[in-house]
């Protein structure tokens, strides 16, 4: 028996002052400390073909993969999948029929993100969600960022007893130097995509408390006077610059709730800005609502708000001594997530599903 994963690359530029790999490069670099191997599917650059070459050609490269598996192996592939076929499903059941196995970790759901969203088309609704759940129903096993996700899917036709709940996504920092303790009045920290269409709430928060910001997107010309921006960076630089007292995680153009595609999805998904935060050493701050609040709570490693407008309320009634006891526990999870070890153990549950 060999284990697998599907090496899929993107084919664009890596060195993006953004931290859309950092999820999947590091689910990769735990595969291979558990001792998967990389199967690399062979593409040229498809973007520039015509729709029907590239299936082909996508096809061709992921059946030479699939190929490769034997009784016994095991394939875990990172979804979605980005040289995506419409015959994955038929690969994976003539590999199935085989003797292998094949399992997701679910970064993205098309079906759950754009359920509710107008300005997708119904036709296109229709035809993500035929194309997610064939594939997705093909699998032994999916590795799903909750237990929320968890109850989404199974109420499309996936087996609960075939989904473990990854509960947090993993957050790998080499030669990591923990930062003084910070204080609770400090800022509060907002990093990642600051596009007015995914964080417009940015320009309709309260006067308190004062905000940081890191990222790309934002418009500093609409800036307000609590905030203050410090501009983009590699993912690997963010870490050395972050300050502040809480990482925020919230989406939407909305001060008031989290609203919006963007927002909505934090009902059912596991924001990876979260990991970040967690990592760094900063307790965090949640919707009420979204799926990770569950998480935060039991942990006692941050807060969660109906509203940022509860907020300066929730952070004057924190003690000093609540604070300092969610930031020890920000920071036994966050080095949990530098070591790896929610991925680690969710592919180990995975053998017994």
């Amino acid at each position: 028996m060999v284990k697998y994963y599907l090496k899929d690359s993107f084919l664009h530029n890596a060195h993006e002052k953004n931290a859309g790999n950092k999820a999947r490069d590091d689910a990769e670099a735990i595969f291979i400390s558990a001792g998967y191997k990389g199967l690399e599917p062979r593409v040229e650059n498809w973007y520039e073909m015509n729709f029907f070459k590239a299936q082909a050609h996508k096809y061709a490269a992921t059946k030479a993969v699939f190929d490769q598996l034997s009784a016994g192996d095991e394939l875990v592939i990172q979804f979605p999948i980005i040289h995506h076929t419409f015959f994955h499903a038929h690969l994976i059941k003539q590999a199935q029929r085989r003797g292998a196995k094949v399992f997701f970790l679910i970064h993205d759901l098309a079906i759950l993100r754009d359920s509710n969203h107008s300005s997708v088309r119904f036709r296109q609704k229709v035809r993500t969600l035929l194309q997610e759940k064939q594939v997705l129903r093909a699998a032994d096993g999916l590795i799903v960022h909750n237990d929320k996700m968890k109850e989404f899917l199974s109420n499309h036709g996936i087996q609960q007893s075939n989904m473990v709940s990854l509960e947090i996504f993993d957050y790998l920092i080499p030669d990591f130097q923990e930062k003084e303790e910070p204080s609770k009045d400090s800022p509060m920290i907002v990093a990642g995509n600051l596009m007015p269409d995914k964080t417009g709430y940015l320009y309709c928060l309260p006067q308190e408390p004062d905000y940081n910001l890191y990222g790309l997107g934002f418009e500093s010309d609409r800036a307000l006077k609590n905030q203050t921006y410090f501009g983009s960076f590699m993912p690997d630089q963010l870490l050395a610059v972050l300050s502040g007292s809480f990482g925020l995680i919230w989406d939407g153009d909305s001060a008031e709730t989290c609203s919006g595609v963007y927002g909505n999805y934090l009902r059912f998904n596991n924001s990876h800005k979260a990991s970040l935060y967690l990592a760094a050493g900063f307790p965090v701050v949640v919707w009420k609502e979204s799926a990770l609040a569950h998480f935060i709570l039991e942990k006692k490693c941050g807060l969660a708000v109906a509203s940022l407008y509860d907020l300066k309320t929730e952070l004057d009634t924190l003690t000093e001594e609540e604070y300092k006891e969610m930031l020890q526990s920000a920071r036994q999870i966050g080095s949990q997530l530098r070591e790896g070890r929610y991925l680690s153990t969710a592919l180990a549950k995975l053998k017994r599903v």
